[in-house]
């Protein structure tokens, strides 16, 4: 579980807390090399400040920049992010609206929890 348990009558099994995934990530220092030496992923890779806060997002392209590139230069600043206690449904919801596959969980201080993927959300 993540943090406190929340309030209300949706229980904690019902909200983005309980189905996130780990997130691919390099810090802000890194470069495309050490995004290629994850290995293969399949979803955009976080880039990481200090204490984990979420800095940045590259998409899979970016692994056709040369390897000496540093993320900081190619990354997507400030993706968008939701919290952990938001309601599965809803998530569901927003991202179909929005078009997306995908998005990061974050904490208020915008510390990575992880990733919610459509795919993976059952609602």
């Amino acid at each position: 579980m993540l943090g406190l348990p929340t309030e209300g009558q949706i229980g904690d099994s019902r909200r983005i807390s309980s189905v996130v995934a780990p997130a691919p990530s390099v810090s802000i220092d890194a470069t495309i090399n050490d995004v290629i030496a994850l290995g293969i992923v399949n979803h955009p890779v976080a880039v990481l400040g200090p204490e984990g806060v979420l800095l940045g997002a590259l998409q899979l392209t970016a692994r056709g920049l040369p390897p000496d590139t540093p993320v900081e230069r190619a990354m997507i600043p400030a993706p968008g992010t939701i919290r952990p206690d938001m309601r599965i449904d809803a998530v569901a919801v927003q991202l179909q609206k929005d078009q997306v596959d995908h998005v990061f969980v974050t904490t208020v201080a915008g510390v990575l929890l992880g990733l919610i993927v459509t795919n993976d959300l059952h609602v």
